[in-house]
């Protein structure tokens, strides 16, 4: 189910791409994230992030795919467990450090990303959303964590930060 469901994510994607008839320049690549037996990985793949933002998604394995509905994301966090963790990671663009995106090196800390508790468009009460942006050798990163509870155990911490250290830059094409 994990491939058909990425298929069908990079295909929505490469359409709405392409949807106006003329390929654009601008296509950016997404980050990715090194593949984990115990999480689901989903991509846009390269796209125009004036259509839709490249992006990499990752599920804790045993969340399944029903949480991790990209396009339409706050909704499928409600579905997510007191054990489910949601990762996306988000290619803003090219450039260096500016007031939004801090410079930093890889791997990102959890410790340093923003908690927020209660934030807009919040689907759940249960949930905990982790924000930072960065800048990374020339690439500026949107990453998001999403916990199924406001109060994660050590040990689901514990294995966010371990797929954080799986983050990998976008490769230019």
């Amino acid at each position: 189910m994990g491939l058909r469901f990425a298929v069908v994510a990079t295909a929505a994607a490469t359409l709405l791409v392409t949807a106006s008839g003329v390929e654009s320049p601008r296509l950016l690549p997404p980050p990715s994230l090194r593949a984990d037996p115990d999480w689901l990985t989903v991509t846009t793949g390269p796209t125009d992030p004036g259509l839709v933002a490249p992006s990499v998604w990752a599920i804790t394995a045993t969340e399944g795919t029903s949480a991790l509905v990209p396009f339409d994301l706050f909704n499928g966090l409600r579905s997510l467990s007191p054990c489910g963790v949601v990762i996306w990671a988000t290619t803003s663009g090219r450039g260096g450090v500016t007031t939004d995106f801090r410079p930093v090196t890889l791997p990102l800390r959890l410790r340093r990303f923003v908690v927020y508790r209660l934030w807009e468009g919040q689907p759940a009460a249960n949930l905990q959303q982790r924000l930072r942006w960065v800048s990374v050798a020339g690439w500026q990163l949107d990453v998001r964590v999403y916990f199924g509870t406001q109060h994660p155990s050590r040990d689901l911490v514990a294995m966010v930060e371990a797929k954080l250290n799986r983050l990998r830059l976008p490769r230019a094409g």
